[in-house]
């Protein structure tokens, strides 16, 4: 095959259905059902309210743990089904290995994890991305969204902050992808090295624009205004 052929069957093969991944993510993603919820519980829109973000813990002060659960489980979902999307989108359209698709569903669901935090449909304003990424992380790799879980537990437990929790946990996430990818899977010789490249890339990516999506919290937090969570709604 000459080199332009090469270049056709990788355009065809990879980068368009990457792309193709990456659109439907953020598509997705877009769908900011804090918005959508807690316009359905309060008749409001939440980024007027509190912190101004478009997640689950504003709509628990804005209109209560029923619709601040709901908004979790729904954001949770929605990057859940768009990196199942970008797998298939890889796998069945490009035509990729199991594990070069596996590319596609990193793809998607940092793609959704930017619609969730600009959504196209609501003026670009959104969340910062929390449960969207707790979603992708559990898809991805499951013994990873564990060792999250438990870091963002603990720190949780003991500071009883969201914010604080999920910026840990957000600067963990290449650590714990890194170890688990190189001295469990490339260890055991049942994925190359270059997915372990590729996986901790994309981690630290996405620790990084979660961290950047919460200055104002870690300006807060720095100041000692960080308020800890109430399971109230606001009077």
């Amino acid at each position: 095959m000459n080199i332009f052929g090469f270049l056709a069957n990788t355009y065809w093969n990879l980068i368009l259905p990457l792309l193709l991944a990456g659109a439907a993510g953020y598509l997705i993603g877009s769908v900011s059902f804090a918005i959508l919820l807690t316009r359905a519980f309060a008749k409001t829109d939440v980024r007027s309210h509190g912190s101004g973000n478009a997640g689950a813990t504003n709509v628990m002060r804005v209109a209560g743990p029923k619709a601040s659960i709901l908004t979790f489980v729904c954001d949770f979902l929605k990057c859940a089904v768009s990196v199942a999307l970008g797998y298939i989108i890889l796998f069945y359209i490009g035509g990729a290995g199991e594990q070069l698709a596996k590319i596609g569903m990193y793809a998607a669901g940092y793609c959704c994890l930017i619609g969730h935090m600009y959504p196209l449909y609501f003026g670009f304003r959104g969340g910062k991305g929390v449960a969207s990424s707790a979603g992708m992380m559990l898809l991805l790799d499951w013994r990873v969204f564990l060792l999250e879980l438990l870091i963002f537990g603990v720190v949780f437990l003991l500071r009883r902050t969201i914010s604080l929790s999920s910026i840990v946990a957000a600067a963990a996430y290449p650590f714990f992808t890194f170890a688990v990818t190189f001295w469990v899977d490339y260890g055991n010789g049942s994925l190359p090295l270059i997915y372990v490249v590729i996986a901790t890339l994309f981690a630290a990516l996405l620790g990084i624009t979660v961290i950047v999506k919460h200055r104002e919290n870690i300006r807060r937090l720095m100041r000692g205004e960080e308020k800890p969570i109430s399971f109230h709604r606001e009077k």
